[in-house]
C-alpha cells in the first residue's frame, strides 16, 4: 500500500511540474518584452524544478538520492536569481525604449 501511495504522490508532483514548465515555456515564447520573459522563465527554475525534483525524491526513497536532489535544487535556487539579475541589468542598460515597455508609477511622496 505504501508503494502505491508513493507512486500516486510522485505522479501528481511530476505531472504538476511538467504542467508548470509547459505553461512557462509558452509564456517565454508568447511575451515580447525581456522582463516578462524572465518572469516566465523564473517559474521554470523555481516551481517547475521544485515539483519535479520533489516527485523524484518521493519515488526514489533513498537518502543519498534525496540529498543529491536537494543539493541540485539549492544550487539552482542560488544561481538562477543571480543570472536573472544580470540579464535584467543588461536589458535596462541597453534598451533605449525601456519607458515604452515599463510603466513607472509616481507616488505622492516623490513630487
Amino acid at each position: 500500500m505504501s508503494n502505491i501511495l508513493r507512486m500516486i504522490l510522485s505522479s501528481i508532483l511530476l505531472f504538476s511540474g511538467i504542467l508548470v514548465i509547459w505553461v512557462s515555456v509558452f509564456g517565454v515564447f508568447r511575451f515580447r518584452f525581456v522582463m516578462n520573459r524572465m518572469q516566465s522563465a523564473a517559474m521554470i527554475d523555481t516551481l517547475g524544478l521544485f515539483l519535479i525534483l520533489t516527485g523524484l525524491m518521493v519515488v526514489s526513497g533513498e537518502l543519498s538520492v534525496i540529498l543529491k536532489l536537494v543539493l541540485i535544487l539549492l544550487f539552482q535556487w542560488v544561481g538562477s536569481p543571480i543570472a536573472s539579475h544580470m540579464v535584467g541589468r543588461l536589458e535596462v542598460s541597453v534598451d533605449p525604449d525601456l519607458r515604452e515597455h515599463v510603466v513607472f508609477e509616481r507616488h505622492e511622496e516623490d513630487t
